[in-house]
């Protein structure tokens, strides 16, 4: 049975990454950094989830991805509301940031809040706690008199 986090990281990998892809790829586009970015982050988090790796590297995975692409998206929707944070870029390398994206992943309103969605489920995932475990441990009780 898939897990929600396996879910999560499947519908990221296949519907924002790969159609993405195909539909760049049909259209003549050719890829755009913007469906590189979704179809790798997509792919190591269903590497870093799977059974291979032990899920040790699951929890940093989805709170680095879930924060960059949670910060992306909220500075997206900012930007769309004319409230403009990110003016010059200084803290940034040159090219990291332009006019319409911040590392190649659009600012426009429908791409932010698909990033933020995607980063919050994310980090939904990094901040959960881990399951209980699966057995229980019952102690022997003294008669009472």
């Amino acid at each position: 049975m898939l897990s929600q986090r396996s879910a999560h990281y499947w519908l990221w990998f296949l519907l924002f990454g790969v159609v993405s892809a195909l539909v760049a790829w049909t259209q003549k586009q050719g890829l755009n950094v913007e469906s590189i970015w979704l179809l790798v982050t997509g792919f190591l988090g269903l590497l870093f989830g799977s059974r291979l790796l032990s899920r040790g590297f699951a929890r940093p995975y989805d709170l680095i991805i879930g924060l960059l692409f949670t910060l992306v998206g909220l500075l997206g929707v900012l930007h769309n509301l004319n409230i403009n944070l990110v003016s010059n870029g200084a803290s940034l390398p040159r090219g990291a940031v332009d006019a319409g994206s911040i590392l190649g992943l659009s600012l426009t309103l429908p791409y932010a809040l698909i990033h933020a969605v995607l980063g919050l489920t994310s980090l939904n995932h990094g901040l959960k706690a881990k399951a209980a475990s699966q057995t229980v441990t019952v102690g022997a009780t003294s008669a009472a008199a």
